[in-house]
């Protein structure tokens, strides 16, 4: 640059002409002044995640179980109340029984015992895998001990993998001695029969 006073040749930096002595209107560096307060660094403790072992689990799996069991059984209790029902209109003279049966109660009675089962295996599925792919990736009984369920890489597992796993557990069930389970216990990633046919984890959170 030049300056305005003698024309004088100048750097980009220069304040005071050294030819005449006037100022050229140039500052001196300094820190950027700002109407935003400073920020305050604040230390995140790291979530570290290790493989929950088989103890761990079977602990989750009580809790989630009592929970179902509840409200599979207050369901039960309705359809009880319908056999009751039935067995009451069975009493009554003209009225023949079904299909063979004894009366309605045992009708009714066994149509209780398999809505049970069915609703206790739709109840169970749909809570398992919502719940797991959800941001919560995990049970209540999990979350309540800080495990959580992965894929195998360690991301998020969709309501699909999700569903996946649990009807592996299946396989895991028919296995004798409930040797599908106890693998939790023993394989390197701590990964029970249909964690491995679905290509999940189950971790622990520890901070």
């Amino acid at each position: 640059m030049f300056c305005s006073g003698c024309g004088h040749t100048l750097a980009a930096s220069t304040m005071v002409c050294p030819a005449c002595g006037r100022g050229t209107g140039v500052r001196p560096a300094g820190p950027v002044r700002s109407n935003f307060p400073p920020l305050v660094s604040v230390a995140v403790p790291a979530i570290r995640f290790s493989y929950a072992g088989f103890w761990m689990r079977f602990l989750a799996w009580t809790i989630d179980a009592v929970l179902l069991s509840g409200i599979a059984f207050v369901v039960l209790g309705r359809l009880v109340s319908l056999a009751r029902i039935g067995s009451i209109f069975s009493s009554l003279e003209g009225f023949d029984d079904l299909d063979n049966l004894d009366d309605w109660y045992a009708a009714l009675g066994l149509g209780a015992t398999v809505l049970f089962f069915l609703f206790y295996i739709l109840v169970s599925w749909l809570y398992h895998a919502f719940m797991e792919s959800s941001a919560w990736q995990g049970t209540i009984g999990k979350r309540a001990l800080g495990l959580v369920v992965t894929d195998i890489g360690g991301a998020k597992v969709t309501f699909g993998r999700a569903s996946g796993r649990y009807f592996s557990r299946l396989v895991s069930s028919m296995i004798p001695l409930g040797i599908g389970y106890l693998l939790a216990g023993f394989t390197r990633q701590k990964q029970a029969l249909h964690d491995l046919l679905s290509n999940c984890l189950v971790l622990r959170k520890s901070s």
